[in-house]
């Protein structure tokens, strides 16, 4: 009975310790789990799973799949300052990866991401313009070639727009010649942009309040050979310069 009753209790202990094992960690379902709260915009939740299989399956601590989505989980979130440093990170990592222009596109969308109004810093403009450069520069003939030239376009338009309103102050306080040298930075930087038009216009006004009848001459009637529709404002102020 001792023997049998020992048995026993060693059989206990045994299934005992069986029950207090864990089950071994499954990436893959984590993965698809990870996935399923992508679908849903659930960005936190998928971005803690993904987070999840790196701690606990070391060997994917640098996965492509697995450092690109947590990145566009920030991204998701418009939390671009944390979504550029892995998207970044993406790229020290697996600089000649095929996803390796769709990180560099995203680093580009992260500052585009944050342009405001045009009275405000362009700084975020001009990151853009460079990053979006260096997709065209890095990654010819990639997938995202298109559409990084639009980007390009609509953000040399939004430079050209906030020379024009630094130019506009200027004018409208009366200092002429700062006005002019923002009017002459778009013409010569942003030639046929948005801004263009009314550029050529206030260059015009500035150079006949500097004096300088000739440069406005030329600033109004290369206005009127490029833009007919103007003609008749430049007409009417080349009427006023003349009574002054």
């Amino acid at each position: 009975m001792k023997k049998i009753t020992t048995i026993l209790f060693l059989l206990t202990l045994l299934a005992a310790g069986c029950a207090s094992k864990t089950e071994p960690f499954d990436a893959v379902a984590k993965f698809q789990e990870a996935e399923e709260q992508m679908k849903k915009e659930s960005f936190e939740k998928a971005r803690k799973a993904y987070q999840e299989i790196q701690e606990k399956a070391p060997d994917k601590s640098y996965d492509p799949a697995l450092m690109l989505r947590i990145a566009d989980t920030y991204f998701g979130e418009e939390k671009y300052d944390e979504a550029l440093v892995e998207y970044q990170a993406f790229l020290n990592y697996h600089p000649v990866h095929k996803d390796a222009s769709y990180a560099q596109y995203q680093i580009a969308m992260c500052s585009y991401s944050q342009m405001t109004t045009i009275d405000r810093d362009p700084e975020p403009v001009l990151t853009a313009i460079r990053e979006f450069e260096n997709l065209l520069r890095k990654y010819p003939k990639s997938p995202y070639e298109d559409q990084a030239g639009k980007y390009i376009a609509l953000c040399k338009d939004r430079i050209s727009e906030y020379e024009l309103y630094v130019a506009r102050f200027y004018h409208k306080k009366g200092s002429y010649q700062a006005a002019v040298s923002r009017c002459e930075y778009i013409l010569k930087n942003y030639p046929g942009s948005i801004a263009e038009k009314d550029a050529l216009y206030i260059a015009g006004q500035s150079y006949a309040e500097l004096g300088e009848r000739e440069r406005a001459r030329t600033s109004l009637e290369t206005l009127v050979r490029k833009y007919p529709s103007m003609e008749a404002d430049v007409v009417s102020l080349m009427n006023k310069l003349q009574k002054k």
